[in-house]
């Protein structure tokens, strides 16, 4: 267990360097005492002699206490920069932030505000973490992720604050060769008897199925997958349907298909994105400017 200062190594060094305490007091701007007293405790406190004192001509450096020299101004100099690390760290200039999000998500929200956050704060490093649900919330708990930026699946308000970043109307995803790709909108009942291919439910909230249950379709669901690019290729294929937040990146699948996103023509209701922070933890400058740029994203 460490039992000395910083400050009692800085008056040893400058006492070291100057050769004896009256010197050191001015240059340091405190008292002789002051100076004497940290260097009799420094010395009690590691037992060891570090000058040999002469009553008439001051004091001189013992071999153990040169040895020490060194190593104390090496560790004040590991302080000092220390030190100026975390005023940079403080001014939000360096650091790094960790931002949990689904994979949809960072393509269209994550990845833009990475670009604009990047132009003003060019020596935050960001890592951003896709996953599924229940662990991304794990994660935030346990504090190894800054904020979520994450469909809303349901949080503790005690422990989370949630504020919502859009809303998402869903989009029907249909093979392009089917009739109704080519129209302005689909029609609910138009969807009635085709299959429904879900992505495998990854959180306590409803899915998309579960709103096209409670607006009167109940389709068959014979394929899911926790892989959204594998649903898209299997509606590729013509096995069926599905529901997403936001159209694909590309028009066409892993698979090499093309597939269309069309808007449902009746109000089924709607997902939100959300930022999720710990209540309890106040959080940096960084994470709070990245979090300002995913605001502007939408």
């Amino acid at each position: 267990m460490i039992r000395f200062t910083l400050r009692q190594l800085s008056f040893f060094a400058e006492t070291a360097r100057c050769g004896g305490i009256a010197q050191a007091a001015r240059n340091l701007n405190v008292s002789a005492a002051a100076i004497s007293s940290a260097i009799d405790k420094l010395e009690d406190v590691t037992g060891l002699t570090l000058f040999d004192r002469f009553p008439a001509r001051g004091m001189r450096l013992t071999r153990v206490g040169a040895a020490f020299l060194t190593d104390s101004e090496a560790l004040l100099m590991q302080a000092g920069a220390l030190g100026n690390r975390a005023a940079v760290m403080a001014e939000g200039k360096t650091g790094s932030i960790v931002i949990g999000t689904h994979y949809a998500i960072a393509q269209k929200i994550i990845l833009p505000a990475v670009l604009a956050f990047r132009q003003s704060h060019p020596g935050i490093r960001i890592e951003v973490v896709e996953d599924d649900f229940p662990n991304l919330v794990a994660a935030l708990d346990a504090g190894e992720l800054d904020a979520l930026v994450v469909f809303d699946q349901g949080f503790d308000p005690q422990r989370h604050h949630v504020e919502v970043l859009k809303e998402l109307a869903p989009l029907v995803l249909l093979p392009a060769s089917h009739p109704m790709a080519h129209a302005d909108s689909v029609q609910l009942e138009q969807l009635t008897g085709l299959p429904y291919i879900a992505v495998s439910r990854s959180g306590p909230g409803p899915s998309y199925l579960d709103l096209l249950q409670a607006a009167g379709l109940d389709p068959e669901v014979p394929l899911t997958s926790q892989s959204r690019e594998l649903v898209h290729a299997y509606v590729g294929k013509g096995l069926g349907f599905t529901l997403v937040g936001f159209p694909p990146e590309a028009s066409r699948t892993i698979e090499g298909d093309a597939v269309v996103a069309r808007p449902l023509a009746q109000d089924i209701g709607y997902f939100n994105v959300v930022i999720v922070q710990p209540r309890a933890i106040r959080q940096p400058e960084p994470v709070k400017a990245f979090l300002d740029a995913c605001l502007i994203q939408v």
